[in-house]
């Protein structure tokens, strides 16, 4: 069974993030998550809010279905997204948007807890993830 398999028979909301917008969309999908290249995020949530408040919304909505994130560290600066960013702005102009949701789950123990951490193929382990951000 794959990763994709084995996350698709977890019977609660998913939203996977993740930096490659092809592999994302094709995860996704397969492993019947919402992402940001599903409309209205999944979410219905509204494309007149601002990016910062749309991915805001996603957080919360996700959490009050008492849903998973699915996030693929592949290609995401870690240590960008633990030092975080003073404003989204930042991470906006700088093309580090994946990094800046990054710095959301980890500075939130409920959204961290709430949180598998994977590359597509294989599930990484929190500790893991930890000590590769030092």
């Amino acid at each position: 069974m794959t990763f994709a398999q084995r996350i698709s028979e977890i019977d609660r909301v998913k939203f996977a993030f993740g930096k490659a917008k092809s592999l994302l969309k094709e995860f996704a999908a397969e492993c019947g998550a919402f992402s940001m290249h599903t409309n209205r995020f999944g979410l219905d949530i509204s494309h007149n809010l601002l990016p910062e408040q749309q991915l805001r919304a996603i957080f919360l909505r996700v959490m009050q279905a008492e849903g998973l994130f699915l996030f693929n560290i592949s290609g995401v600066n870690l240590k960008k997204a633990k030092k975080g960013f003073d404003r989204f702005s930042d991470a906006e102009e700088n093309g580090q948007i994946t990094e800046w949701e990054l710095n959301m789950i980890l500075t939130n123990k409920d959204y961290l807890k709430n949180c598998i951490f994977h590359n597509g193929r294989v599930e990484f382990k929190k500790t893991i993830l930890w000590r590769a951000v030092k």
